[in-house]
């Protein structure tokens, strides 16, 4: 039987690029106790490694607060946000992106 799968609609943006931020949906495959984290993770290694967000290489333990973002257009942190089905993931502040969901302290 194959996986059930969610749609993550993700916030794209490089100032470098002149390009005007858009939105650009993964299908990625749903796992019991994904977090938007995971998601964005297997984006990353499977579909776009050119996504830039702060991984959790450094905590995935809720302390650091880099990966902070709007998780359904509510502020979360990216590594503790269980998702259970189709997600959108923006940055917390648009004002201040970097790139994708990375953002200017």
């Amino acid at each position: 039987m194959k996986e059930p799968e969610i749609k993550v609609r993700l916030f794209r943006f490089d100032p470098n690029t002149g390009a005007d931020p858009a939105y650009r949906e993964y299908t990625v495959p749903l796992v019991p106790g994904m977090s938007a984290m995971n998601a964005l993770d297997y984006i990353y290694q499977h579909l776009d490694p050119a996504v830039a967000y702060f991984d959790h290489a450094g905590c995935a333990l809720g302390i650091c607060a880099r990966c902070t973002g709007k998780i359904n257009g509510k502020a979360g942190l990216l590594c503790q946000t269980e998702i259970t089905g189709d997600v959108t993931l923006e940055p917390i502040n648009k004002d201040r992106v970097v790139r994708d969901l990375v953002v200017s302290k």
